[in-house]
């Protein structure tokens, strides 16, 4: 599952779930109502590139969830901003909800990985560029307004940068700047084989503050991540951070403008520098930004929210979280609490919150908080899913597993229901994998969802699946579960046999 900001995102906007013709309008990203609200055409993609074509108009795609917390903070800030809302209208507006029919296949015809995803289209179907973060909402009015004129794709824009950067326009430096450069798998499969093209960029990047922006996102893109969250930096990385990230600590545009990198990737590569003073103080800079970004009245809740991350992370990174830290989550999580009042808005920062809690040591609240979120929530399942998430981070496997369990059977929508099958049968391939018969039967739970779906193996839930199979192999291997394997690849390729032009890929799911 994409959780998004606090282990899940990336610097994107994607798309979304459920049949939306059938949806109530609370759920739907907005109706039309006198130039008041965004006039999406729902569903209909391929009626919406018609009518781009026919009006000249470029396309305006946007695929989301209604259970997906950056997906909502999109819908109670940016969907509603008047600013915005006028800048869709040179455009074809189309929302994609992931659990619609056809919509996986969509998502392999576009490249599209996670939720949300906002791609600019030309009226004859051709990328412009895509965004896939909440926290890009506030630079998309901006960006429509630079995409709407331009007749140049994203693959020949990138061919052309790759070629002679120096050579960009303004508006290609623009588009290159906020393109999603770690949420593309149509582009860059491998998000690392990004890094050289965004070195280039930041060496021919016309003014300092873009240099800097793409000279980060090539180190938050290519650094290696061990499994403790503790970044490894060469020291070729290291002396490129010291130079660029005082700097841009240093102007309040520029943090702003880099807040996800902030927020999220940079404390974990300032923790791993090996010059102790520098590291200090750089962390001390960090932690002021953050607290800039925390303090900003224009920025989202969610921004100003997720910010203390940088505080957690670097407490971390030392072994263990002050209390000041602590005391400092708890004060930010309840000022979010009392100030997200829509549904909308406490299914985008809620969960992220209880995260914040968890990680800084009070795993308690942070449960508390997940409840009492849950009883009010339409989309339970998510709460549920983070819940044991928790237990099995405290050593709690029945009790991971039960929530996992609750989770799917609570969840909605084809490709969801699949995807939070995944979830429960890989919390049992973690926390029971002695128990055959557990394994077994939450593997055939992931093998029905797929069986209600005919021809939908496509992109998302083909990557997943995919993923799930490997690990099923792994499980296989190491206890002796060849019997329970073949079994359930029997039961698959009969699934698959309804997978139409994509049924030899689903057979190669533990190939």
């Amino acid at each position: 599952m994409t959780r998004t900001l606090p282990a899940t995102l990336a610097m994107a906007l994607a798309l979304a779930f459920a049949t939306t013709g059938c949806k109530p309008a609370a759920e739907r990203p907005a109706a039309t109502a006198a130039g008041k609200e965004i006039a999406w055409r729902e569903g209909d993609v391929a009626d919406a590139l018609a009518e781009a074509k026919e009006s000249g108009k470029p396309a305006l795609l946007y695929w989301g969830a209604v259970w997906c917390p950056p997906c909502n903070q999109m819908k109670s800030t940016l969907f509603k901003d008047p600013a915005f809302i006028a800048e869709t209208q040179a455009f074809v507006p189309v929302y994609l909800d992931g659990d619609s029919k056809g919509a996986q296949r969509w998502g392999e015809q576009f490249g599209i990985s996670g939720y949300p995803t906002v791609i600019v289209l030309r009226p004859d179907g051709s990328e412009i560029t895509r965004v896939s973060s909440a926290t890009m909402a506030s630079q998309l009015p901006a960006l429509l307004r630079t995409a709407a004129g331009r007749t140049t794709s994203i693959e020949d824009l990138l061919a052309r940068a790759k070629a002679d950067p120096a050579r960009l326009a303004t508006d290609d430096w623009r588009i290159l700047s906020d393109f999603d450069w770690r949420n593309d798998p149509k582009h860059f499969k491998d998000p690392a084989s990004a890094v050289p093209l965004l070195e280039r960029l930041a060496a021919a990047a016309p003014q300092p503050s873009l240099q800097r922006r793409f000279a980060l996102l090539a180190l938050v893109v290519g650094a290696e991540q061990g499994e403790d969250g503790k970044a490894r930096l060469t020291a070729a990385q290291q002396a490129r951070l010291l130079e660029i990230l005082p700097p841009i600590l240093a102007d309040a545009a520029e943090v702003k403008a880099n807040r996800q990198e902030l927020s999220y990737d940079v404390a974990p590569m300032v923790a791993a520098l090996s010059d102790g003073k520098r590291r200090e103080g750089l962390s001390r800079a960090l932690i002021a930004a953050a607290d800039s970004l925390y303090a900003d009245p224009s920025a989202s809740i969610a921004d100003r929210l997720n910010a203390t991350n940088a505080d957690v992370k670097l407490a971390r990174a030392s072994g263990k979280v002050p209390a000041g830290v602590l005391a400092k989550v708890r004060d930010s999580v309840a000022w979010a609490d009392a100030n997200a009042r829509d549904k909308m808005t406490r299914q985008g920062v809620i969960d992220d919150a209880a995260y914040l809690l968890f990680n800084a040591g009070d795993h308690t609240a942070a449960r508390k908080l997940e409840l009492a979120e849950l009883k009010r929530s339409e989309q339970p399942y998510y709460y549920m899913s983070s819940l044991s998430d928790f237990a099995e981070q405290d050593g709690d496997k029945a009790g991971a597993i039960e929530w996992a369990r609750k989770a799917y059977e609570a969840s909605q929508g084809p490709a969801t229901r699949v995807q939070w099958a995944i979830l429960y049968s890989r919390t049992v391939l973690r926390n029971a994998p002695d128990d055959k018969a557990a394994v077994t039967k939450a593997a055939n739970a992931v093998i029905d969802e797929l069986g209600k779906s005919p021809d939908s193996y496509y992109q998302r839930t083909r990557v997943k699946v995919a993923d799930w199979g490997d690990k099923l192999r792994s499980w296989s291997a190491a206890h002796n579960g060849g019997q329970v394997l073949a079994g359930l690849r029997s039961r698959m390729d009969e699934v698959c046999g309804e997978q139409g032009t994509q049924a030899a890929a689903c057979r190669q799911w533990t190939a």
